[in-house]
């Protein structure tokens, strides 16, 4: 008996392990991003209202070196620290960087859900999303680098994933979603 394999008998080439790991991660990652940022959003005033109920620092943070210099620098330093997350805790600009990740948060979970079935264009989506991702805290809190930093841990997984995603890209076809 003569086996014929015609075109549409040949079964998808399936998704690699390395890339539904990481596609689970993301789907894990992006949407507890979403939901805190809902959650941010609606409780903002609350978060604002702590800054406000803080006692004032200490005036004795200054010190005496050994040649008797009075020093002030770790008042200067804790009152830019405190300013920074006066900052992030402002009502509004919880509300903005809320808003922002939403956003990058939906880029980089439909740019996994393009990935997981496959499709190369879902690893330039992701890479759109942790963009959005990367500048919404300097859009929102300017140089301010505290500010900045404190808010821009998750973006280091976001460019750790856009490596991991491209070692996978030889797996993803050019457009053709595959089941």
């Amino acid at each position: 008996m003569i086996n014929k394999s015609y075109e549409f008998e040949n079964e998808p080439a399936p998704r690699p392990s390395f890339l539904t790991w990481l596609c689970i991660l993301t789907f894990i990652g992006s949407g507890w991003t979403i939901v805190s940022s809902v959650y941010t959003f609606v409780a903002g005033q609350r978060y604002a209202n702590i800054v406000s109920q803080e006692k004032p620092l200490r005036n004795d943070s200054a010190y005496v070196d050994s040649s008797g210099n009075v020093h002030n620098e770790r008042r200067v330093f804790s009152e830019k620290i405190r300013a920074s997350f006066s900052k992030i805790l402002d009502k509004d600009n919880m509300r903005k960087f809320a808003i922002g990740n939403f956003i990058a948060a939906l880029f980089t979970l439909s740019g996994a859900l393009l990935m997981w079935r496959l499709n190369r264009t879902g690893f330039y989506i992701y890479i759109l999303g942790v963009i959005i991702g990367l500048g919404v805290p300097v859009l929102i809190f300017g140089n301010d680098l505290i500010a900045v930093g404190a808010t821009s841990f998750n973006n280091f997984f976001g460019i750790v994933f856009i490596a991991l995603y491209a070692l996978n890209l030889k797996a993803m076809n050019g457009g053709k979603v595959q089941a």
